[in-house]
């Protein structure tokens, strides 16, 4: 997980905006050996992403201030609805 993606999920203590469930199932456990932490870091880039809270298009930055961290899929749902999420 980047520098970035780190600082933004203590920011939203560790829950999705959007959905407001945990950014990672099974967070509270450890992995024990150090090919489980490559295999769950590897597995959260994919499970989470960086969304503009302000769109570039309206003027939005890439600054933190300006990005949420969420589930790949909630991020897929928003954008395919135009950001009205219904769940």
């Amino acid at each position: 997980m980047d520098k970035t993606s780190l600082v933004l999920a203590v920011r939203q203590q560790g829950l999705c905006p959007l959905c407001k469930q945990a950014l990672i199932a099974g967070a509270e456990y450890e992995p024990d050996s150090p090919r489980e932490w490559i295999n769950w870091f590897a597995a959260s880039k994919k499970m989470l992403h960086k969304h503009h809270f302000t769109y570039g298009r309206d003027g939005g930055t890439d600054e933190r201030t300006n990005l949420r961290l969420v589930h790949s899929e909630c991020h897929r749902q928003h954008h395919a609805g135009d950001g009205k999420r219904t769940t």
